[in-house]
């Protein structure tokens, strides 16, 4: 099955949340499954700065409104051998961010991301696929025009195209006058496709259009299609999909998240030998000038400070919080309120709270090894990679009961011994408190413990089960198509 794999984000190479591990793992897993995927990307400057490329297409041109935007088609190898089709514009792409640059989006987006999706479009047809394969609102444009413009129509008659969410709040709403961009009739502008509320979704029509729909877990696909607040004005149009919207859970990228060989922590350990999490543990307290109080427990965070986070939520109940004693480690940066406010608690709580205000791929790992606890109170989260990222690690997370949190954290029941972490569902200051405190109760009772860590390491959501899960769907859908 050959799989055109179209997103703007991959990691390491061009990262700003989680679709970038994604993109990053899901092909090499569809690959190891029997699958033949490629992945069109923008051509980004540090992409093109770590990467070996080739052209493959010269002096193609890409329509947006009356404007030809010309370009070319770079191909590199991406980790595992996947193909990766860059789409080389440096106007649009050779730039310092992703989509934006010191808090503030690119006032051009909507026309780099018509361009890009145009432009994928355009190098899918190149390697016929069986599947096309979109994510989020940034590489929308490719499935809408693969059945609504009518050059493009023909050449993917046979290929499925599927959209997938990442993250619903980010759907690539712009101005009804930029509708002309995209070079469609204006009937494709309407409430039955890429109307909304007399704006322009592009989300909104990639998931009209595509032959399938998905997001990143069942039940933030139950959340989102059942609940206006999470489904941002989109809940009724996921409804509409029916059975042809689905939520598979994404996977963990094992070969980087692995304490068995991570070569950025103190020290490698693996659940049958886990001195290495003692010298972990150590090894964070001393980088960041904590106390070696052994008796109270590390949590860590690794996050964006947002209110989607939870940090809102959490800076609420920060006494409440440190009144338990315990030390809180906090790698996170994003709203300036939020930042400011916990760096002047850190004064407060100097021997139990450390804030670091950037992103270090090196200190997440080492806070995944070196925590006892890994918070996450997010008002909601699509899938959510680092809990599964902090089981493997030995390391109990304490989650809010949304989206993926739900369907990978299992409370744990200290009399049967069940349960991996420590879920709250009401999003409140003492519902949090509460969980926490369950937390660190059980921190204190050694063969609990050592019971709950058992129970982390033993859960596996490694990226083979997510692809056999995609493949399967795609298959199913294929032979649907054929026979109608």
């Amino acid at each position: 099955m050959k799989i055109a794999i179209i997103a703007a984000e991959i990691g390491p190479y061009a990262k700003v949340g989680g679709l970038a591990d994604v993109i990053g793992a899901l092909p090499q897993a569809l690959s190891a499954a029997g699958a033949a995927p490629v992945v069109i990307l923008p051509g980004y400057k540090a992409l093109l700065d770590k990467l070996e490329t080739e052209t493959i297409a010269d002096n193609l041109e890409a329509a947006i409104g009356n404007e030809r935007e010309r370009f070319r088609i770079l191909r590199a190898t991406g980790a595992g051998g996947v193909p990766l089709y860059l789409i080389d514009h440096p106007g649009f792409f050779h730039r310092g961010g992703i989509y934006g640059e010191k808090g503030r989006d690119y006032a051009d987006n909507f026309r780099r991301f018509i361009f890009f999706g145009r432009a994928a479009a355009i190098a899918a047809s190149m390697v016929h696929p069986d599947v096309i394969h979109a994510h989020d609102w940034h590489a929308a444009v490719a499935p809408v025009l693969i059945r609504a413009d009518a050059g493009l129509r023909e050449r993917f008659a046979t290929t499925t195209s599927i959209f997938t969410i990442h993250n619903l709040a980010f759907q690539g709403i712009f101005d009804a006058a930029d509708f002309s961009m995209l070079g469609l009739d204006w009937s494709w502008y309407s409430i039955d496709c890429l109307e909304f509320y007399n704006k322009v979704n592009l989300m909104k029509g990639a998931v009209v259009l595509s032959d399938l729909a998905s997001t990143v877990s069942p039940s933030y696909a139950n959340e989102v299609s059942h609940d206006p607040d999470l489904g941002f004005g989109m809940d009724g149009v996921l409804r509409a999909k029916g059975d042809r919207f689905v939520g598979i859970l994404n996977g963990a990228d094992y070969d980087e998240w692995n304490p068995a060989k991570d070569q950025l922590i103190a020290k490698k350990y693996t659940p049958s030998r886990r001195a290495g999490k003692k010298a972990c543990l150590y090894d964070l307290r001393e980088e960041l000038g904590l106390p070696h109080r052994l008796e109270v427990p590390v949590v860590g965070m690794v996050t964006r400070m947002t209110p989607q986070k939870g940090m809102d939520l959490l800076a609420e109940a920060l006494d409440a919080v440190m009144a338990l004693d315990l030390q809180l480690v906090m790698l996170a940066s994003g709203d300036p309120r939020l930042e400011s406010s916990f760096k002047e608690a850190e004064k407060r709580y100097s021997d139990r709270l450390r804030v670091v205000l950037s992103f270090d791929n090196h200190l997440a790992h080492r806070i995944q090894a070196g925590s006892d606890l890994f918070l996450m109170p997010s008002r909601f989260e699509p899938c959510g990679l680092t809990q599964m990222y902090a089981l493997k690690y030995g390391t109990a997370p304490v989650v809010r009961a949304t989206g993926g949190l739900k369907d990978t954290v299992i409370e744990f029941d200290a009399a049967g011994g069940g349960g991996n972490g420590f879920i709250f569902s009401d999003y409140t200051p003492e519902a949090l408190v509460e969980a926490l405190s369950r937390a660190v109760r059980v921190f204190r009772a050694p063969r609990q413990w050592q019971r709950l860590l058992h129970n982390c390491f033993e859960a596996d959501f490694s990226w083979s089960r997510a692809a056999r899960e995609y493949l399967g769907w795609f298959e199913r859908i294929r032979r649907e198509r054929t026979a109608a």
